[in-house]
């Protein structure tokens, strides 16, 4: 399934944001005009009564880094999720973070997130696995164009304050 959404960037280039649904690893990628994808945040649906996405890996270009890029992605995740109706999981530190700043708010219009739980972690090892070596999200389309990435990992020591632990909300 996919869903496109357009919008621009702080300096007014046309930026689209589309969600690919797949069984496994699902993911939110961020592409310009010329169908390039420039970021990338990876999640797995939860199954249960009430869907959960949790999101475990945001990758964005270095180089339009300081374009709003990563602040548009999540904006993005956050709103759709009250459209949608699923509570939001943040195993990735930037989304961990972005909620810390923002959470109150993003609830007081709707939203809903939980703590990650260790439950988390076993459904995107099963989703990865099940992928096998072809990763069904837009991260591998980054890597194939040739661009550098920065991946942001749930668990990276560098750059991550919260170290080895889930991010605290």
């Amino acid at each position: 399934m996919h869903m496109t959404r357009e919008t621009a960037e702080e300096t007014g280039a046309s930026v689209m944001v589309r969600v690919d649904i797949t069984p496994s690893i699902s993911s939110y990628s961020l592409r310009r005009a010329d169908e390039s994808v420039v970021g990338t945040a990876d999640f797995v649906i939860s199954p249960g009564e009430y869907e959960e996405r949790i999101f475990f890996r945001t990758e964005i270009y270095p180089d339009v880094h300081e374009r709003g890029l990563e602040r548009l992605l999540m904006q993005q995740i956050l709103s759709s999720s009250i459209d949608e109706k699923y509570t939001v999981v943040p195993l990735c530190p930037l989304l961990a973070h972005h909620l810390r700043l923002h959470g109150k708010g993003f609830v007081g219009e709707g939203g809903a997130f939980r703590e990650p739980l260790p439950d988390d972690i076993r459904l995107i090892t099963r989703a990865a696995r099940s992928e096998a070596q072809g990763c069904g999200s837009d991260a591998s389309v980054i890597r194939r164009q040739g661009y550098p990435a920065t991946p942001k990992l749930p668990f990276s020591m560098e750059g991550d304050e919260c170290g080895r632990s889930f991010p605290t909300i």
